[in-house]
């Protein structure tokens, strides 16, 4: 099946809702206290994630799902790199960061995309309730 570029940009979008989730999980695992609401903002990319795999259904195509290999492995090496560092906090939230950054970069490129309206508002959403967190 050939994906049309709307498709293309909403999976991407959904792919690095996932990934920031998996990473702020795994950031709150290692420091131990959600001081950072680091458990919080997973459970709100899980929702996100969750509200634009209906869009990409809604354009005709299904939403990828996480990869578990990848995953383990990307949390093997930032374990590597937090047994390096002494800073478990400083380096989850670096990590939560660069995967935030990553999703915006993915939302910004599906909004250069002619998205049904809805979908256009919930992409807008998302995207600005990452400037509320700055």
């Amino acid at each position: 099946m050939l994906r049309d570029e709307r498709q293309l940009a909403l999976t991407a979008a959904i792919e690095a809702c996932l990934h920031a989730a998996h990473v702020h999980e795994d950031g709150a695992e290692l420091i131990g206290a959600d001081d950072a609401g680091l458990r919080r903002l997973a459970a709100e990319r899980r929702r996100d994630a969750e509200n634009l795999a209906e869009h990409l259904r809604h354009l005709g195509d299904l939403p990828p799902e996480p990869d578990p290999e990848y995953q383990i492995a990307a949390d093997v090496l930032s374990r590597i790199k937090g047994a390096l560092a002494d800073d478990d906090r400083g380096q989850a939230l670096e990590r939560s960061t660069a995967a935030e950054e990553a999703l915006a970069a993915a939302l910004r490129e599906a909004l250069q995309q002619e998205l049904p309206p809805d979908c256009r508002r919930e992409v807008e959403r998302i995207l600005s309730s990452q400037a509320q967190l700055a």
